[in-house]
């Protein structure tokens, strides 16, 4: 996205170092920034994503797509007046999980973020690697499974009004139009700029939800943001939502825009997608009392398999003793 050009930048006499197409508009290293978080915050605006007094919870990895969801959060925080705190989960793979927790560790400290650490090792006995090894069950979706979970819990006993998730157009487009291929059609309802609290769920927000992943790359570049830059050593993206994305990027060549109309013609409708075949009342798990779709939830399932008992009410436990310590911390320096 980045370039080397004596055009000069639409709004001031410095080269431009990008030209954002669908906007029609060269931009320097200033004005590309600027114009980034404008898009986040009128984003924020348009979709309700929060407000003012909000407690905000931001997932960070460490990648600079949350890295830089949660530099612009840091920002839009003092303007709406919402509280932020950062939440990283260690999952513990090697060398990758080190640098991506001395990444965001350094990012909150240097902003004056309060964050959270909750290390997988020290809640279930087991770092990632080593659930895997016990399940066979494929990494990302294994992944996938522990974050939610534990992310919830830490949502729930920080009460907070939202978790900010770092997802930004090119995560969620393949996914849509995979779901409306196959018809999946309700499932594209969680696909949208944000889900509502429902059933001890708390709502998901993506302040990212109109930037692309090309602009996010760039921003968190030239606003020099730390962030890691290997991909982990369990992602692979292949199969059919590899074969979306290279069309949609097509298509965006070919018509500058497209992946924005798209995106806000699916919050339009959102609404319709959530009364297309609703799913089941969410239970409660019988061991750990979280959210669940069925009598035992997918976490004290696995964690059974791994520890030889369901570990869910243990993890929330844990947690929840590390929630009230952040809380009591909170409380004592806003009195200090």
């Amino acid at each position: 996205l980045m370039v080397e050009t004596k055009i000069k930048c639409s709004f001031c006499n410095e080269n431009a170092v990008t030209r954002i197409g669908y906007a029609k508009l060269w931009l320097c290293k200033e004005h590309f920034i600027q114009f980034i978080e404008k898009k986040v915050f009128n984003t924020f605006k348009r979709y309700g994503l929060g407000g003012k007094n909000w407690r905000i919870l931001a997932a960070v990895s460490g990648g600079k797509d949350s890295v830089s969801m949660l530099y612009i959060l840091h920002k839009l925080s003092k303007d709406i007046g919402f509280e932020l705190i950062a939440l990283h989960i260690d999952l513990g793979i090697g060398e990758y999980s080190k640098i991506s927790r001395e990444v965001v560790e350094n990012l909150c400290k240097s902003l004056g973020i309060p964050l959270i650490v909750l290390d997988l090792k020290e809640l279930t006995g087991f770092n990632l690697p080593e659930m895997v090894s016990k399940t066979k069950r494929p990494p990302c979706s294994l992944c996938g499974l522990i974050k939610r979970y534990l992310i919830n819990v830490a949502a729930q006993e920080l009460k907070a009004n939202a978790v900010a998730l770092g997802h930004h157009l090119d995560d969620l487009i393949p996914y849509i139009i995979k779901n409306f291929v196959l018809q999946n059609l309700f499932e594209i309802s969680k696909l949208g700029p944000k889900t509502d609290t429902l059933n001890g769920l708390v709502g998901r927000i993506r302040p990212l939800y109109e930037v692309s992943e090309d602009e996010i790359m760039l921003y968190a570049y030239l606003a020099k943001l730390p962030f890691v830059q290997n991909e982990c050593p369990y992602s692979a993206r292949k199969g059919l939502e590899k074969t979306i994305r290279e069309f949609i990027n097509n298509a965006e060549k070919r018509h500058p825009g497209f992946k924005i109309a798209f995106a806000r013609s699916i919050a339009k409708n959102i609404e319709i997608y959530k009364n297309i075949g609703k799913e089941e009342p969410l239970k409660q798990c019988k061991i750990c009392q979280s959210p669940s779709n069925s009598e035992i939830c997918s976490f004290c399932k696995i964690t059974a398999k791994v520890a030889g008992k369901p570990l869910g009410s243990e993890v929330k436990t844990k947690i929840a003793k590390i929630a009230q310590l952040h809380l009591l911390n909170l409380n004592h320096t806003s009195t200090t």
